[in-house]
This record gives structure tokens, sequence and C-alpha cells, in this order.
């Protein structure tokens, strides 16, 4: 299935404050390559999955560079979260958030929220007014995140030729959201999302 596609247009960032006694740190070296599986096997990628996975999705495409884009989040020494910062990723000028996940463990402490807000001021400091980002249905806490965070779902047409207004009523009404606009793929406004649950 094809994923889902959001976009925040002339960004703002919240600057949340990073929780207490966790700190951010960057990708530094071949052996961070594990240690960004390991937290992205708890429930972002199969769990099986190796470094084929780590170079298909941050070394053999068009745009992330671990090395510049990605970071950690820790505590007391050990990587728990991890959030991929793409200054152009696929030639399209726009900033990308990529690659945002976290043990399960450490999941609602607002670890999220702070991701997608460092993410989001990251890419305002290298002067992108256009940010995107894809994810999944299921990934109902991400899109609340998201949605939080000043995203708005975007309508395309994907390689099956369907388009993705009935997917997008099935989350507003999934997360309980009363209205959400929808936007085009080319970033203008298509339909206003209403509750129907």
């Amino acid at each position: 299935m094809s994923c889902l596609k959001m976009y925040f247009i002339n960004p703002t960032a919240r600057n949340l404050p990073l929780p207490d006694g966790f700190c951010v740190t960057k990708f530094q070296s071949e052996d961070d390559i594990e240690k960004w599986l390991e937290i992205c096997r708890d429930g972002l990628i199969a769990p099986d999955a190796g470094i084929e996975k780590f170079r298909c999705e941050l070394v053999d495409i068009d745009g992330p560079d671990p090395y510049r884009d990605t970071y950690f989040i820790e505590k007391d020494g050990k990587k728990i979260a991890t959030y991929t910062v793409v200054p152009n990723m696929w030639s399209t000028g726009m900033g990308y958030i990529h690659m945002v996940a976290c043990r399960s463990e450490y999941r609602g402490l607002g670890l999220g929220k702070f991701m997608a807000d460092d993410a989001i001021r990251k890419l305002i400091d290298l002067k992108k007014e256009r940010l995107f980002l894809l994810t999944g249905d299921a990934r109902l806490p991400a899109l609340r995140t998201y949605i939080n965070a000043g995203f708005l779902p975007v309508n395309y047409i994907d390689e099956e030729g369907k388009d993705m207004v009935q997917r997008w009523q099935n989350v507003v009404n999934a997360l309980n959201i009363d209205s959400l606009d929808l936007l085009n793929d080319d970033g203008t406004f298509l339909q206003t999302l209403y509750k129907t649950v």
C-alpha cells in the first residue's frame, strides 16, 4: 500500500523542550548503524531487517546522508530514538522528515513531539519553506503528532490510480478530529474533511 503524504507549508516550530534526562546526538560511525536498526525494528521496520534496510533508507536514495542528517535521542548513554532531517529529498528542494522511531518503552514521554518539532526547526534553519513526510495509516500516534505540529494531509494519485481521500477520512475518524484541511499534491487547498463517526 502506498504511503500517506503530509505537507507543512511556511512551517513554524514550537521550540518544544526535550524531557529532562534525554539528549540529542548525531549519527557518528558505522557502529551507529546497528543502534539505528535496533530502534527502527521496534515497530517501524521488519524485526529481522538488516544493513540492507539501513542502506535502502539512508544511503542508496537521493537525499539523505546519515552523517549529516540522522539524529538520536539518548538517555543514560543508550540510544532510544532516531529521526532523520533531509534538506533536499529526491531533488525536490523540499525538506523531508524521515525514519522517525522510538523504542516502545520510551513512548508516551513526548519524544515524538520533540523529534517532529526539532526536525521542523532544523529545516526552517536551512531556509526550507515547504516540508513533507510520508507515513502509514496505522501509525495513528505519529499522525496525531504530525497534525498537531502543523502538517496537513495531501491527496495524490498512487501507482494503482487511487486517491487518498478515503484513507485520510478514515484517519480523521480514527483520531476523532472534528475537521482537517486536505491539500492537493501541489500544496493548494482541496477540501476540508469532517469527522463522520
